[in-house]
């Protein structure tokens, strides 16, 4: 008859208590207390962006304005913060129950793959997340399509983030310059030439719209 010592018992209660934390430190986003998905609550910092029907054009009031921080959790459960650091960036927002973003995300890999984004950061914010609606969870929908820009930004349940950016349909692209300051917004879905071309515009400070006056 096999026996197991209280010693022996005491040593791989240890070792499963150690597997049970390490295989934690690895599950789904949602196993380690981000609710949903969800970052508890975005903190901004700076001004936000207005909404506008002038998005996508020279007349969008966001122009020139600095782009807002943003602080909250990653998909991960880890502090994150979107913020202005020199670099020319694409902060883009994305929801799993989007049919545009979805046809969006495959192709910005593509770019990315081909090196047609190069010389900007790609911030991913992923938005207006909840359980009730299709292809949840986001973390699983980024990770099979191999989506290479981490950490992820979790908007919160008010969609914080996405408001404080001006937002009103996805998926929602907010070119910032190195200066930190927006040099256009876009919504829905883009053409990739259209992406790659903005992204070669960002990385090189060419203005997107001809110069008034």
């Amino acid at each position: 008859m096999n026996r197991t010592t209280p010693r022996l018992r005491r040593s791989l209660a240890a070792l499963l208590a150690a597997a049970a934390l390490a295989a934690l430190a690895t599950a789904p986003a949602h196993a380690q207390g981000l609710d949903d998905e969800r970052s508890p609550r975005i903190r901004i910092a700076g001004r936000t962006l207005p909404r506008s029907g002038d998005v996508g054009t020279a007349n969008d009031p966001a122009i020139g304005k600095t782009a807002p921080t943003l602080k909250g959790l990653s998909l991960t459960g880890k502090k994150i913060t979107v913020a202005n650091d020199g670099k020319a960036r694409i902060v883009l927002f994305l929801s799993h129950s989007c049919p545009h973003c979805q046809v969006e995300v495959p192709e910005i890999v593509k770019l990315a793959e081909q090196g047609k984004l190069d010389g900007v950061e790609i911030d991913t914010v992923t938005t207006n997340t909840t359980k009730d609606l299709p292809n949840w969870p986001p973390s699983k929908w980024l990770r099979s399509s191999k989506w290479p820009f981490r950490p992820v930004l979790a908007d919160d349940g008010k969609l914080r983030a996405f408001t404080g950016y001006g937002g009103d349909a996805f998926p929602y692209f907010v070119f910032v310059g190195a200066d930190g300051k927006v040099v256009a917004r876009a919504t829905g879905e883009l053409p990739a030439a259209t992406i790659a071309q903005a992204a070669s515009r960002l990385a090189s400070g060419e203005p997107f719209f001809e110069q008034k006056g």
